[in-house]
C-alpha cells in the first residue's frame, strides 16, 4: 500500500468556496475513481487556508490508472476548469506504512480533532528512528493518545521523513492525554534514544472538512 498526501493551500478568501463547492461538484467524482479518501482534513492550527487529503492505493501502478482515469473525465475536467486560481500552492507526497501499521484496534472514526505530526531525520537515520520509536515508544503512546490514524515513512518527495497522525474528541482531550504521555518515564527513556535522530518535528491541528465522514 502506499498513500497520497496532498495538501492545497488557497488564497484568502477562496478557501469557503472550495469547500461548498467541491462535495457538489466533485467529490462523489473523485471517489469514483480513488475509492474513499482515509482522511479529508481543513487547518485548524497551522497553515491556515489549507485542506489536506490522503488517498490510498495498492501502488504506483495503481495509482497512476485511477488517476488517469479521473482525469479523463469529463465532470473531473468541468471542476478543474471552474476551480482554477483558488491555491496558491498544490503538493503531495508518497508515503508507504511503518512496519508496524496498520495496527489492530485502533479506530477510524469518532474524533474531532487530528494532530498531524510530520518528522525528518537526519541523513541516514530514519531506519534508525523507525527502529527505536517501534521498540521504545509505540506502544507507550498507544497507551496514552491512543486513537492513532497512520503512521508512515516517505517514500517520494520529501526523503527522511515520518508521518504520523493521532485523533482527538478535542483540544482539551488532547491536552490532558499528551501531558499523561510526557509524564511517564517510559516515555522520557524513549526520547533519550529518539531525538538524536531527528533534525526537525512539524505539526499541524486539523479538523474533518464538512463532506468527510470517517
Amino acid at each position: 500500500m502506499i498513500v497520497d498526501v496532498r495538501t492545497y493551500t488557497a488564497f484568502p478568501g477562496k478557501l469557503p468556496g472550495y469547500l461548498a463547492e467541491y462535495p457538489v461538484d466533485a467529490f462523489e467524482v473523485q471517489k469514483r475513481h480513488l475509492g474513499n479518501p482515509l482522511g479529508y482534513y481543513v487547518t485548524d492550527v497551522g497553515v491556515v487556508n489549507t485542506v489536506t487529503h490522503l488517498w490510498g492505493y495498492k501502488d504506483i501502478a495503481d495509482r497512476q490508472a485511477r488517476r488517469d482515469a479521473l482525469q479523463a473525465d469529463s465532470a473531473w475536467q468541468a471542476w478543474v476548469a471552474k476551480s482554477a486560481g483558488r491555491f496558491a500552492s498544490q503538493a503531495n507526497q508518497i508515503f508507504k506504512p511503518a512496519p508496524f501499521w496498520p495496527a489492530p484496534g485502533q479506530p477510524s472514526g469518532g474524533y474531532g480533532l487530528v494532530d498531524f505530526r510530520l518528522y525528518t531525520a537526519f541523513h541516514g537515520k530514519t531506519g534508525d528512528f523507525v527502529k527505536i520509536y517501534h521498540q521504545l515508544g509505540w506502544q507507550v503512546q498507544l497507551k496514552h493518545l491512543g486513537n492513532c490514524l497512520g503512521w508512515y515513512v516517505a517514500d517520494i518527495g520529501g526523503l527522511n521523513q515520518v508521518l504520523h497522525l493521532w485523533g482527538y474528541k478535542d483540544a482539551a482531550d488532547r491536552a490532558q492525554r499528551r501531558a499523561a504521555l510526557n509524564a511517564d518515564p517510559a516515555w522520557g527513556e524513549y526520547l533519550k534514544a529518539a531525538t538524536p535522530c531527528l533534525a526537525r518535528m512539524e505539526n499541524q491541528l486539523l479538523v474533518n472538512a464538512p463532506y468527510f465522514k470517517p
